[in-house]
């Protein structure tokens, strides 16, 4: 009988263990005192660790927008899934099936109108920033980039299963397949490049930005057309769809905070060029 007790108390820890901690309204972020931010994790220069202290543009934007609504702060560290939906389940209205709960607000997603207006399951709002993917190049070794048919002869950084590395092993009948080199952390790549073991990189613009830093005028960095890929996005903030009270405060308060200067503060210390997202709409579902 006391064996039965006991297994019956080990379910029910497991069971409670494993129930999503779901996102909270805003009375209720309130009375914790706590506002929960989603970010991604290892994702240089918005969401990382450095010396064992998480850092980056998102997570300090995230601390500054529960500063100014006097909560503290508790980052969730989302690993990127196979596509956004996933990311938005997982860290928004779902949870992990591994566990983990979900966050209040999740930064750095990409805001499309259309897929925010069709989203059901969550809002996404207040886009912040814009971003695009671009080629950046040894000018010693590539004097020019008139097309990319020139990098048949070079080395080229990419990240592993990337928007850039289905382009360019994709493009001109896979003519650029051997000239590809793939790396699981993109950084990497940025490394080799000012290294001189690659010719060029492709990928995200801030991403190059920040790893290339002061060397960056040594380097040229253009965007290029990506037929039939979206090379350009604006990024913004999403949370639970029935939870518009928490979008419109967080709307508001980054307002205060873009009046404030502090997007540009910190795409400054962290050596990326502000860019303005091209879509300032909030788009605050009624």
């Amino acid at each position: 009988m006391l064996k039965r007790f006991w297994l019956f108390l080990s379910v029910m820890y497991l069971v409670l263990c494993s129930l999503p901690l779901h996102a909270d309204t805003l009375e209720r972020i309130r009375e914790k005192g706590t506002l929960r931010l989603a970010v991604y994790k290892d994702f240089p220069p918005y969401s990382y660790t450095d010396s064992g202290q998480l850092t980056g543009f998102d997570v300090e934007l995230g601390r500054a927008i529960a500063d100014k609504l006097g909560l503290s702060v508790d980052y969730m560290l989302v690993v990127a899934d196979e596509n956004m939906d996933d990311d938005l389940r997982n860290a928004i209205w779902k949870g992990h099936y591994l566990g983990g709960g979900t966050a209040d607000v999740m930064l750095r997603v990409p805001y499309d109108k259309a897929y925010a207006e069709k989203n059901d399951k969550v809002t996404i709002f207040s886009p912040y920033a814009h971003e695009e993917i671009v080629v950046a190049y040894d000018p010693v070794k590539i004097p020019a980039l008139f097309n990319l048919q020139i990098l048949v002869n070079h080395k080229v950084g990419v990240e592993t299963d990337s928007v850039a590395s289905f382009f360019l092993t994709g493009i001109m009948g896979g003519v650029l397949n051997k000239s590809v080199t793939h790396y699981l952390n993109f950084m990497d790549s940025v490394d080799d490049l000012k290294a001189g073991k690659l010719s060029a990189v492709m990928g995200m613009r801030s991403q190059i930005e920040n790893r290339l830093a002061d060397k960056i005028t040594d380097f040229k960095v253009e965007s290029i057309p990506m037929r039939g890929m979206n090379s350009a996005w604006d990024v913004g903030f999403a949370v639970k769809a029935d939870n518009t009270e928490l979008a419109k405060v967080v709307t508001d308060t980054l307002q205060v905070l873009i009046k404030d200067g502090l997007l540009k503060t910190l795409s400054a210390k962290y050596h990326v060029a502000y860019v303005e997202p091209d879509d300032k709409q909030v788009s605050l579902k009624p």
